[in-house]
């Protein structure tokens, strides 16, 4: 059964969990900040594990977004809204930070981020999120003009050269500077990738036909992708806490989860990242559908999960309200782990809830009816500009 005007499910609990990633990733790289970690410390891997699927997460986003994309059609209400919600939380957290906070916690740099967020790289995801929503409608018109094989040699090109070659050739670069060698551009450059896992979930969009495809081949691959992935990441790991390397890769010794070297096995791009992130978009994609309408209004607030935990000051308070330190010295530190992250996604998904109920209906009604003559106005600057180009 096809739901013409319904969100697919499937798709939104996989939101669910893409987000539920990202705040494990989250969880590893901001909470456990100036904690030691010993390779002989079991749990040091379990950090590593959980830290690891953040990228997934972004991965499996930005696909479910660039499938729904591929179809719809860009419009001004859309970022206004987007923007919206954004800028709520950008000033939110900065009144609660003058409020609570001292003064030498408030710097210029948050400030810029606050004020300007999208701008001023307060949340880098939602800066790329706002450029490839930008650029969609002529993405869309260009992949649908090309052939199917001619998009195919695309992604390969594409994939080839921001995934592939930085995977199997990590240790070459001087990471993270963008000086010493053209492949690390390839390595990692957030908005180019964007645009690759755009051509990538528009084409399964398009042309994938699911029902070729075998769940248990695509749960065998999703599971080896993510073995191999947390292996590659322990291996560097081991390597740089065993041997201090990453004072050789100039990478800053207080950032040891942040900037570790497990980290160049586990980036966005990392080609197992990638087809693992495929992988369980296409078992998610392919199960029965169906609508649900509260899962699919639960999965709204995904993004506004992101923009809490993830702002520069409610990343002070969140980390200041959990002890980290004694859950990593629990012999229970994975389960405790997991139970904080889903704790934290709850309460965000409550406070985004109440956001969507009271502000942002408000905000809606003011697109609708107060800044409706902005549409007009661009539609008839880009008319005039069309018809003066020579």
């Amino acid at each position: 059964m096809q739901f013409k005007n319904q969100r697919n499910t499937n798709l939104e609990i996989l939101r669910i969990i893409s987000m539920l990633f990202i705040v494990a990733h989250h969880y590893i790289v901001h909470g456990m900040q100036g904690i030691e970690f010993a390779i002989t410390n079991s749990n040091t891997y379990a950090v590593y594990f959980l830290a690891m699927f953040g990228k997934f997460g972004v991965v499996i986003f930005i696909l479910i977004s660039a499938y729904f994309m591929i179809e719809s059609k860009f419009t001004l209400k859309k970022l206004l809204v987007l923007g919206g919600e954004i800028y709520f939380y950008s000033f939110l957290f900065l009144a609660l930070a003058i409020a609570f906070l001292s003064p030498n916690e408030i710097t210029i740099a948050s400030l810029g981020k606050s004020l300007l967020p999208i701008s001023h790289n307060g949340y880098w995801f939602i800066t790329c999120y706002i450029i490839l929503m930008l650029f969609s409608p002529f993405l869309n018109e260009c992949i649908k003009k090309v052939s199917k094989d001619t998009l195919i040699k695309v992604i390969i090109l594409s994939i080839l050269l921001w995934s592939i070659f930085p995977t199997i050739l990590p240790a070459i670069v001087n990471y993270p500077s963008q000086t010493v060698f053209v492949g690390n551009n390839f390595q990692y450059a957030p908005l180019i990738w964007f645009f690759v896992i755009y051509l990538v979930g528009s084409y399964i969009r398009l042309y994938m036909d699911l029902d070729k495809l075998s769940f248990n081949k695509l749960i065998a691959g999703f599971i080896i992708s993510v073995i191999i992935t947390y292996i590659g990441s322990c291996v560097f790991a081991f390597i740089d806490l065993n041997t201090s390397a990453h004072y050789l890769w100039s990478l800053p010794a207080f950032d040891v989860v942040d900037g570790s070297l497990y980290r160049l096995f586990s980036l966005e791009n990392n080609f197992f990242v990638l087809i693992g992130s495929v992988f369980i978009f296409l078992i998610f994609l392919k199960r029965k559908e169906f609508s649900n309408k509260y899962i699919n209004y639960l999965a709204g607030s995904a993004l506004g999960v992101y923009l809490i935990h993830c702002n520069c000051f409610g990343r002070i308070f969140l980390w200041n309200a959990i002890d980290t330190v004694y859950q990593f010295n629990s012999p229970y530190f994975l389960l405790i782990a997991i139970g904080v992250i889903c704790i934290i996604y709850i309460v965000c998904s409550g406070i985004d809830i109440v956001r969507r109920l009271t502000v942002e209906k408000l905000w809606i009604w003011i697109v609708d009816n107060k800044l409706n003559f902005l549409s007009v106005w661009i539609q008839n600057a880009t008319n005039y500009l069309i018809e003066k180009a020579p």
